[in-house]
């Protein structure tokens, strides 16, 4: 086990991913920065167990809010990426599981200084996708009174979502930061001729 990396006025949480029904936990950290903790050698902490991971993390297990713990299923991720269809509404669990995959992918990528590699993500058409998913969270800040917003889909956001996605996670897959991921398969149609989208909004 390589030494832990020393950082200070860092707030640690533990943060599990599952993958083909696989829990891994991980510990992110912010100062400023959004990312996941390394050890000495840049290599992930991770284990499969809170009891493992505080063994693996030492003295350092006594900084992390260990009540306050963030999972995020990539089974159903991919599905729900899979499933997202032009013209057709998606739930506030749909968006508020893509939003917080999108942010995990983004951090992890951050913390391995791979930031060039996901400029795909900022384009302006998936500008516009990260914003619907996040106005779908239907937070009260963002959200008014007894009024809930479902995105509507373009065809060329989901086309830009999916091939972005794989391209990452293949990215992933090859630094060996997901051992067990497997790269993703999805049928990506840019020809679809469905019926142009609108903004859904339920009052």
């Amino acid at each position: 086990m390589g030494e832990l990396l020393s950082e200070n006025k860092v707030e640690m949480y533990p943060y599990a991913y599952i993958y083909q029904k696989r829990k891994t936990i991980l510990i992110w950290q912010t100062n400023g920065e959004d990312t996941f903790r390394l050890d000495s050698e840049n290599h992930l902490i991770s284990a499969q167990t809170v009891e493992d991971l505080k063994h693996i993390l030492g003295k350092d297990a006594d900084s992390v809010e260990w009540s306050e713990v963030t999972e995020i299923n990539f089974d159903r991720f991919q599905t729900a990426l899979k499933n997202l269809r032009h013209g057709r509404a998606s739930s506030q669990s749909t968006c508020d599981l893509l939003l917080d995959g999108w942010n995990f992918l983004e951090d992890m990528a951050r913390t391995f200084g791979i930031d060039k590699e996901k400029e795909g993500l900022r384009t302006p058409i998936l500008n516009k996708a990260y914003d619907k998913l996040l106005y779908g969270n239907n937070l009260a800040p963002v959200t008014p009174e007894r009024c809930s917003y479902h995105p509507l889909w373009a065809r060329e956001e989901i086309f830009g979502l999916r091939r972005e996605f794989k391209k990452i996670l293949k990215l992933f897959i090859k630094k060996g930061v997901f051992k067990e991921f497997s790269i993703l398969n999805y049928s990506i149609s840019p020809q679809d001729r469905s019926d142009r989208f609108d903004a859904y909004v339920a009052m």
